[in-house]
């Protein structure tokens, strides 16, 4: 099934996200689903990691906290650590254009966090940017 524009769900604010980040410049591929390995640099990768839904009789509301990650190519380190630096001002610009993600959440809960550090991936450890996105989605 496919994203809906205006449906606030889980699935639809992580399509949806996955859309906003494939506007990031530089990034070779954002991949929808995780992938059995990656190789092709820098990449991004988007998933789910908590969240909180609340009802109510007026509807409630669900907060989430998704997760980007972007992965540097691992064959040089020092390189990877260096080229990692534009991705907060990048990935930050490119969720400033579309707080609703496409209407899928009601906005973003600023401040937007995130961790330069070695990403494990299957067998292999990269190194990247982990951002951690938290979103409102209001239930009607």
């Amino acid at each position: 099934p496919g994203i809906r524009e205006g449906a606030m769900s889980v699935e639809a604010a992580i399509g949806n996200l996955n859309s906003v980040i494939a506007t990031v410049p530089g990034l070779v591929r954002v991949y929808a689903d995780p992938p059995e390995s990656i190789s092709e640099f820098p990449c991004a990768i988007t998933y789910i990691r908590e969240g909180e839904m609340y009802d109510s009789a007026a509807g409630g509301y669900s907060l989430h906290t998704l997760v980007v990650e972007i992965y540097q190519a691992r064959q040089i380190m020092a390189q990877a650590i260096d080229q990692a630096k534009v991705w907060p001002d990048l990935v930050r610009s490119a969720l400033k254009g579309n707080q609703t993600l496409n209407g899928s959440i009601s906005h973003f809960l600023w401040p937007l966090r995130y961790q330069a550090l070695p990403l494990p991936y299957n067998d292999q450890v990269h190194f990247g940017v982990r951002f951690l996105v938290q979103v409102k989605a209001n239930e009607t």
